[in-house]
């Protein structure tokens, strides 16, 4: 949903060419970037060390300083120097605050060398920090944790090795780091709170490891951990407990999910956002992993606290355990197929098929397609997205959309319409929970451009048909006469609408009548960008605004549609920068989205894309001119991440306000809060102010149940 441009599907258009679909799976050789380029960049401590520049005494061969500050803790990769005393000078990008430091000696055999460390603000006036002079301790792989006397501020800092065990083999150093805070060996972690973790907020109160929170029964409910070391710590793994309450009742394991948070690059940058259940991940020196944990309190539990227990676990039995505490309350979401929420969020099963290697709509393309649309009719989802032409967005995708319902031109003029695909992807996204509702995209495409086969000649034809022209309705209105009929034999009509994207009052006016003079029964929607009073006289049953053309004129227009059983929705897409759904957008702004609509009294929210993803989405969630993350919420496997977590809690925050109102429990402080939640005023707060409202408004809902 934005302007427009053509951007040609190679990739996909090559593939077909090449016939790599047609035995249902590909070649696995020509899909191998897949496999081998998942994450990006592996998430490291702040390293005050990084594009340092390095200085030294002397080297031996090719073994130079570069080696210090590589991240490998190996004893063949060292710098050398063979004259004592052998020092390291390092110019950091910036001063730093210091504590200690943690220095790798080469330990390929006994070797014991003494040395001392300096630091200095400017290059030229040096403090002895640390003096180990005197070492007689072996270097291992594990290195030596060097304290510093007392913190310090500093850019410079100098190494000196004055002697060694082996004489006249020199000094040798496998690896040099520096902290800002005390450090100490072994896996460490903390509870976190649910925003994005970065090298700068890692690590912090490591005394802080037990999760506290409250949920509604049939509530999805969320917490994160972040674990790290200084040392290596393969096969990092996860487990958690059942959630237990003192009378013995129990929310069981399975209900309650750890994930690692992996990271994906985001316009160049890495981004925590992907939620992996791989079975193990491994930690490198000086890493940090953050853990997300979700937990599906059933319906039917019990009133009350539960205790459990997370635990991390890595090779050769070191783990950290977290306490577990969640306050279930009495209250209750009802199921997500009856959440009043309006859900709009457009699939694209073309992406998934180009990613998986299918043939699309084949019986291995539904395998994937299954759990991707089951999780999105478990957020309540409301419309199925149908084409019904080929590029009805004129290809404003890395993967091309088609028709749905492939139509044939006879040689007499008349048209043959092809329902089968159709018919099989609506029953699919039913089985699945997706709609009721069906949209058809659309009678009024981007270009204005269609499609059909020429049934004498077998050409595809892609004539332009304007709405309003006699060209669009000879096109149009024989499809709407016998697709009326079709819906109807198969009980679908009164859930399904034409649907169009962005379009101004003469086309939507033009293409309304086409549908309401051969279909009558067959409905209009369309996300837009002018108020609905801008279409006098056109029935837009089903209609989106953008959140940034909302105003009080506006809003009372919703008030009246909802008094007519009209729908009103609000959309977000390459725009507002905030609050948003991309892969850096902070984790209270999709919450946010939930609430506003809550708060302003609009039925629900529509995006642009589920699963539209771009070329490879587990390494750059980039695609085109528009922000990360833009085109799709859940990476394949599929995996989940955190925006669309957020965004699920946002529209449970939503069901959770209904039900209040409802039941006339809107407390005082809830009022006050929703009163808050204006776009202009979003747009202008800093991500403090912002996650702050969202969670006073979240502890508001919180009491209000209690």
């Amino acid at each position: 949903m934005r302007i427009a441009i053509q951007r040609i599907g190679r990739l996909l258009a090559l593939a077909l060419a090449a016939g790599w679909f047609c035995s249902g799976l590909a070649d696995p050789s020509l899909l191998d970037w897949r496999y081998f380029t998942y994450e990006a960049v592996t998430p490291q401590l702040a390293n005050p060390l990084r594009d340092a520049k390095l200085s030294v005494s002397g080297q031996w061969s090719d073994r130079g300083p570069h080696f210090v500050v590589d991240g490998k803790i190996d004893a063949n990769g060292h710098w050398a120097c063979e004259q004592l005393p052998a020092v390291l000078t390092i110019e950091m990008q910036k001063p730093a605050s210091l504590q200690a430091a943690r220095i790798w000696f080469y330990y390929g055999e006994p070797r014991v060398y003494a040395f001392f460390i300096e630091t200095s603000p400017d290059g030229t006036n040096w403090t002895r920090v640390a003096d180990w002079t005197k070492n007689d301790k072996p270097a291992t792989a594990e290195g030596f944790i060097v304290p510093f006397k007392q913190p310090v501020e500093a850019r410079h800092l100098r190494v000196t090795i004055t002697d060694s065990s082996v004489r006249g083999a020199g000094g040798h150093i496998v690896e040099f780091q520096v902290f800002s805070a005390s450090v100490s060996p072994g896996l460490r972690g903390r509870c976190a709170t649910l925003e994005r973790i970065t090298a700068e907020n890692a690590q912090s109160d490591e005394s802080n490891t037990c999760w506290r929170a409250t949920a509604w029964r049939n509530e999805r409910v969320h917490g994160q951990f972040v674990v790290w070391s200084s040392d290596p710590i393969p096969q990092l793994r996860l487990s958690a407990t059942a959630l237990r309450n003192e009378r013995g009742a129990e929310i069981p394991a399975s209900a309650v999910m750890p994930r690692f948070v992996r990271y994906v690059l985001a316009d160049k940058k890495p981004m925590g956002d992907i939620l992996d259940t791989a079975d193990r991940v491994d930690l490198p020196p000086g890493g940090f992993r953050p853990v997300w944990l979700t937990v599906s309190v059933p319906a039917r539990a019990k009133p009350g606290l539960y205790r459990g227990t997370l635990t991390v676990t890595g090779a050769g039995g070191r783990h950290l355990p977290f306490p577990l505490e969640l306050k279930v309350l009495d209250a209750r979401l009802p199921d997500p197929a009856e959440w009043a929420f309006y859900l709009d969020l457009w699939q694209h099963p073309w992406a998934v098929a180009r990613y998986h290697g299918v043939e699309p709509f084949s019986p291995e393309h539904y395998r994937f397609l299954e759990p991707i649309y089951r999780e999105l009719g478990n957020a309540g989802q409301k419309t199925l997205t149908v084409t019904i032409t080929d590029l009805p967005w004129n290809h404003q995708n890395f993967d091309a959309y088609h028709t749905m319902i492939p139509r044939l031109k006879n040689k007499d003029g008349s048209w043959t319409f092809d329902y089968t695909l159709f018919d099989e992807y609506v029953a699919f996204g039913r089985r699945c929970g997706v709609g009721p509702h069906i949209h058809c995209y659309t009678m009024a495409t981007w270009g204005n451009r269609v499609s059909y086969t020429d049934g004498e000649t077998g050409d595809i034809v892609r004539p332009v048909v304007r709405p309003g022209t006699p060209e669009h309705e000879a096109y149009w209105g024989p499809f709407l006469q016998d697709f009326e009929r079709h819906l109807k034999r198969k009980g679908w009509v009164d859930d399904t609408y034409i649907a169009m994207d962005e379009r101004g009052p003469e086309d939507t006016r033009a293409t309304a009548d086409c549908v309401k003079k051969f279909a009558p029964r067959i409905k209009i929607a369309m996300p837009g960008n002018q108020p609905p009073s801008k279409f006098k006289g056109i029935d837009l049953a089903n209609y989106c605004q953008f959140i940034g053309h909302i105003d009080e004129p506006f809003l009372k227009e919703v008030v009246e549609r909802r008094a007519q059983g009209k729908t009103t929705t609000f959309y977000v897409c390459c725009g507002p920068r905030r609050p948003n759904t991309f892969t850096f957008s902070p984790t209270a702004e999709p919450v946010w989205l939930g609430l506003y609509a809550a708060a302003n009294n609009l039925d629900g929210f529509l995006r642009w894309s589920f699963v539209n993803w771009p070329r490879d989405p587990l390494f750059d969630s980039s695609f085109g001119p528009w922000p990360a993350g833009d085109t799709f919420l859940i990476y394949p496997g599929p995996r989940s991440s955190i925006r669309w977590e957020m965004l699920r809690d946002g529209i449970e925050e939503a069901e959770k306000i209904r039900v209040l109102r409802a039941k006339g429990d809107l407390a005082p402080n809830l009022r006050d809060a929703l009163t808050e939640f204006d776009f202009k005023r979003a747009s202008k707060m800093d991500d403090a102010a912002l996650s702050a409202l969202v969670q006073r408004t979240r502890l508001a809902i919180e009491a209000a149940a209690e």
